[in-house]
């Protein structure tokens, strides 16, 4: 220890620093308010953001209501067409989204004389909060983008 006016001593430390103790004191507090401060300041990650909801689908003309339900990374959910309902399962993880779901098809006949629509869909969360990606169908290929939406509950509750 090295000696100075009565209350003011420094310390020697083993990797020859010279400090002075309120100094110490004084660089914990900045670090643990720099630290509060920038995690304060740290947009949510992809991991703690949530699909889970009411949204609407746009996909190349078509205005569909699609509700969400989220468990852990788990997606379920219904995406409501002309046709009827389809359940949706898939998944959310790391700002990414796929969902898939089969259909009966309303009475649609395909040329391999089936009546069932089949959809797979992948996508991103985007900045702004919506949803944006490509859409695999029986009855073609879109691209589409959902927003949340309060509208779109009601029209998911009406009768058929």
């Amino acid at each position: 220890m090295l000696a100075g006016p009565a209350d003011d001593y420094f310390v020697l430390t083993r990797h020859s620093e010279v400090y002075h103790p309120r100094m110490k004191i004084g660089m914990a507090t900045l670090a643990a308010l720099l630290t509060v401060h920038v995690s304060a300041q740290t947009p949510k990650t992809a991991a703690a953001q949530t699909v889970h909801g009411t949204w609407t689908l746009n996909a190349e003309g078509y205005v569909l209501p699609m509700t969400l339900q989220q468990d852990g990374t788990r997606l379920t959910g219904t995406l409501r067409v002309t046709h009827g309902p389809f359940p949706l399962t898939g998944e959310f993880k790391k700002g990414r989204i796929h969902f898939a779901g089969t259909s009966d098809g309303g009475g649609i006949r395909h040329d391999d004389d089936s009546n069932e629509i089949d959809v797979m869909a992948i996508g991103r969360l985007q900045p702004d909060g919506s949803l944006a990606g490509t859409m695999v169908s029986t009855v073609g290929d879109f691209t589409w983008i959902a927003t949340r939406s309060e509208s779109a509950r009601d029209l998911l509750e009406r009768p058929d």
